[in-house]
């Protein structure tokens, strides 16, 4: 069933119209609420206007077969504030929306459609959720997975690549302190410099293995050496850009995997920058002949104004040609 090719979205989560309020007594928290993380800051604020106002928007709930006590399927975060002003003293009672029971997937694509909308989730969470939709319909198709869970063909990519993460790896991402947790796009930006380390460092690669790179990339993360997960991409630019230097440019990564303090940007600004220099100055000489040609002043009769400007312009460029050539500039002709 692999690859499978769906067009429809199941239908297994159909409200029944029937609105009851309850007591946080009568509800049991979902198992199978693919989100994980619910940051503190975000929770605070809503238990917070829940103190005030109550609980203004219904949950989702459904009756497990044989169970007395409603699950959720919408409305987790409510739930958790409520039990916590309890826990204060504080009285309440939850509007909540109750459902026919879903499937296990039915759910699962109920929640990636009223989150996905209204709030995404952190992207660890969303690919594992989107793992128990591939491996429950047999589906990978790209295209088919963003209509079954509202996702973009970006967001089911990433995931992807998530899922190709150790199991260790992806703990990380799910800590429920977001102060330490590390964040997911830390594995979308290190996977293309982490295969280029085991593709073009041998003896690193031999000594360390691929989990010991990751380890000490983690280490420098966490040391605030590596400032933003997208700096990853500074080392790609450099060794693109590098052609005829990509020797140094994989000595300074075998460098800067091992030296915890040397922060990404002082070890690879320098190929990027450089590079960068001379391809804005070559655009520049570019651009002054076609502005030269353009202009069409070879027969022009107010010649001496224009023959000086030329003159700065030939001085600069022989003394800047001589300096890149390692040669003593030439003399200035008058």
């Amino acid at each position: 069933m692999l690859g499978k090719k769906l067009s429809t979205v199941p239908t297994g989560v159909v409200p029944s119209g029937s609105l009851v309020q309850l007591s946080t007594e009568d509800i049991i928290p979902s198992r199978n609420n693919p989100r994980h993380l619910f940051d503190i800051p975000q929770l605070e604020a809503l238990r917070k206007n829940i103190s005030e106002h109550g609980v203004l928007v219904p949950i989702t709930v459904y009756r497990p077969k044989g169970q007395q006590k409603y699950s959720i399927l919408d409305g987790e975060r409510r739930y958790r504030c409520c039990i916590e002003l309890e826990e204060q003293g504080k009285q309440l009672t939850i509007p909540a929306n109750v459902v026919e029971p879903p499937t296990k997937i039915a759910g699962l694509l109920y929640m990636f459609s009223i989150h996905n909308f209204r709030e995404q989730w952190e992207l660890m969470p969303t690919a594992l959720g989107l793992k128990t939709v591939m491996d429950a319909l047999g589906e990978t198709d790209n295209e088919a997975l963003c209509k079954l869970t509202g996702l973009s063909q970006p967001q089911v990519e990433r995931c992807k690549k998530l899922l190709d993460v150790s199991e260790k790896y992806q703990q990380l991402s799910l800590d429920p302190n977001p102060e330490t947790r590390i964040p997911s796009n830390f594995w979308i930006e290190l996977h293309p410099v982490l295969n280029l380390a085991t593709e073009r460092l041998p003896k690193l690669t031999k000594e360390l293995g691929r989990d010991g790179i990751i380890d000490a990339l983690l280490e420098k993360y966490r040391a605030g050496q590596i400032r933003s997960v997208i700096h990853f991409r500074r080392i790609m630019e450099a060794y693109d850009v590098a052609e005829n230097n990509r020797g140094a440019v994989l000595e300074r990564l075998e460098k800067y995997v091992r030296k915890v303090d040397y922060e990404t940007r002082e070890a690879f600004d320098e190929f990027v920058v450089d590079n960068r220099r001379i391809q804005g100055a070559v655009d520049a000489c570019s651009q002054f002949l076609k502005d030269i040609n353009r202009l069409k002043v070879d027969y022009s009769l107010d010649r001496r104004e224009l023959r000086d400007a030329l003159k700065k312009v030939r001085d600069y460029a022989d003394k800047l040609i001589a300096k890149l050539e390692g040669s003593d500039a030439p003399k200035t002709k008058e």
